[in-house]
């Protein structure tokens, strides 16, 4: 099934449905603000969370860790939520087998690039009912500004539309990098 980014970042945990996620496109602060949001709605339900990462490689190399992974409780965490990094058409196979025996306390979170229409493993997520694929395209610059005002705001820091404007300018429209330029302001702020 396929999903609107800001559908989950609103109200993430009417997705909490679903146990797999494949985040593919070449906005990474985007991506990693819906893991975040994920994070915070299963955390809302159960404080015990264990966090993994892998990436893909680690996955082609080893299968059998991985499935360990997946199909081991944990003996202090009720859920676990494991993200695999840089995922492409390499791993639909690991995936396929998962899918249909897949346990519910376990979140699965792809962070993929840029996929094309025909990559298998976006076809694959897009297509069936057990999954959710979210595509993550570039902010636009009042998107930015939005997240801005709204960042300063929480801190009660007040700066200029230009300053803003050149905020946005220096972060190259990437998220991430607009987040540490308004931390750098932060701690300049709070001296």
């Amino acid at each position: 099934m396929i999903t609107k980014s800001f559908e989950i970042q609103n109200n993430p945990s009417n997705f909490l449905k679903y146990n797999l996620f494949l985040l593919y496109g070449e906005n990474y602060g985007l991506k990693k603000d819906i893991k975040e949001s994920i994070k915070i709605a299963i955390n809302k339900q159960n404080a015990n969370i264990e966090l993994l990462s892998l990436y893909e490689n680690d996955i082609i190399d080893n299968e059998e860790n991985f499935y360990n992974s997946i199909y081991s409780e944990s003996l202090f965490s009720s859920k676990k939520i494991i993200t695999i990094n840089y995922g492409t058409d390499k791993i639909i196979k690991q995936i396929k087998n998962i899918v249909d025996k897949y346990h519910e306390n376990i979140f699965l979170i792809i962070f993929a690039d840029i996929l094309e229409k025909k990559s298998k493993l976006r076809n694959f997520f897009e297509t069936n009912v057990k999954t959710l694929c979210i595509p993550c395209y570039l902010d636009s610059e009042n998107e930015l500004r939005i997240l801005a005002r709204t960042e300063l705001k929480k801190n009660n820091i007040t700066l200029s539309s230009e300053s803003i404007n050149l905020l946005i300018d220096k972060s190259n429209n990437d998220r991430n990098n607009l987040r540490n330029e308004i931390e750098k302001i932060k701690s300049f702020s709070l001296n």
